[in-house]
This record gives structure tokens, sequence and C-alpha cells, in this order.
């Protein structure tokens, strides 16, 4: 396993990029769904801020919870050594 390279403009891009996707998806399923722009555009809406400010919660408390949090690192930096027998 290499360690995470990825530096925070890419980061961002791609929280970016995944927001508008699901924000297009999500709209023209409820569209699709409801054929009424109107109540479209305001699920949308509440939906979107309403899990933006969970996810963000949700990171919070996985921030505060200890639970495997050095794992991870161990992975990265001590890779396992190979069980082959070199000869």
């Amino acid at each position: 396993m290499s360690e995470c390279n990825e530096n925070h403009g890419r980061s961002i891009a791609k929280a970016i990029s995944y927001r508008i996707l699901s924000i297009t998806v999500d709209t023209a399923i409820i569209y699709f769904l409801t054929r009424k722009i109107e109540l479209t555009l305001s699920i949308v809406l509440v939906t979107n801020i309403s899990s933006t400010f969970l996810y963000y919660l949700h990171e919070r408390g996985w921030n505060k919870l200890h639970f495997k949090r050095g794992l991870l690192k161990k992975m990265v930096l001590k890779p396992r050594k190979s069980r082959r027998k070199t000869t």
C-alpha cells in the first residue's frame, strides 16, 4: 500500500465535481417523479444542505473516535513482509 499523495486542490476539485454530479442526478430523479420544477429545486436544496451538514457532523464524530486510528498509519509506514522465500 502506498502513501496518499493527494494535494488539497485535487481533493477540493474532486469534492466539487462529485457534488455537481450528485445534484444533477438528484434533480433529474426528483423532477422525473414530481414533474414540478419548483418542488424539485426545493427538495434538492433542502436535501443537499442537510446532507452537507450531516456529513460535517459525521466527520467531527469520527474525528473524536479513536477506532483503529493508527492502523492505516502502520499499514502505510510498515508494509507487510513478503512470505515468499528468496533463493
